[in-house]
């Protein structure tokens, strides 16, 4: 939990209170492949990617189709689904053998009232995934496929390395089999 505890210090927070939000942090493992949640369930909680990566997820008319890749030192979760207690429509899948850090919710309110550094990392952490959303939007929408691949290598390496084909095609909006071409000629 160092990577965590180091979040925690680095925003202001003293040694015996990061501590104690810490232990109410739970530690789990997944296989590669095994889920975190699956559609219909309720994000009751929120994840810290200590080691390997989450993706987020959707099936979409029977496919699957890839929204985000978690990876080390990264928080994850199905933020409408959090935010509402509701059942989600997403999933979150270990595409490498991870260990994660899980806050659940109440716990995680009580750490923002406690800790107003906490709250205002997490809303400044929001708005960063949020520009990188509307980034990816914007590629999307005005980058063909092999430029949107190199986009994707500046700025997300770790997205080539650690996402499989299938779901990193489908993160590009493309068929697995334009992806095989773009890579060969990259």
């Amino acid at each position: 939990m160092e990577k965590l505890q180091d979040i925690f210090s680095n925003i202001g927070i003293a040694e015996p209170d990061v501590a104690q939000i810490l232990a109410r942090f739970d530690t789990k493992t997944f296989a590669k492949n095994e889920y975190l949640l699956q559609a219909g369930q309720v994000a009751t909680s929120i994840f810290f990617v200590e080691r390997g990566s989450i993706l987020l997820g959707q099936e979409v008319e029977d496919q699957s189709v890839t929204r985000h890749l978690a990876r080390e030192g990264a928080f994850i979760t199905c933020l409408d689904s959090f935010s509402r207690q509701a059942p989600t429509a997403e999933f979150l899948k270990a595409t490498d053998p991870s260990i994660v850090h899980c806050i659940h919710q109440t716990d995680f309110a009580w750490a923002q009232q406690q800790f107003p550094a906490i709250a205002t990392f997490f809303q400044q952490y929001i708005f960063q995934t949020l520009l990188k959303c509307q980034q990816r939007i914007t590629d999307l929408i005005s980058l063909d496929a092999k430029a949107y691949y190199k986009e994707i290598m500046q700025r997300s390496p770790d997205y080539i390395q650690h996402m499989p084909q299938y779901d990193l095609a489908s993160y590009m909006g493309i068929e697995p089999q334009s992806l095989s071409r773009i890579r060969k000629e990259s």
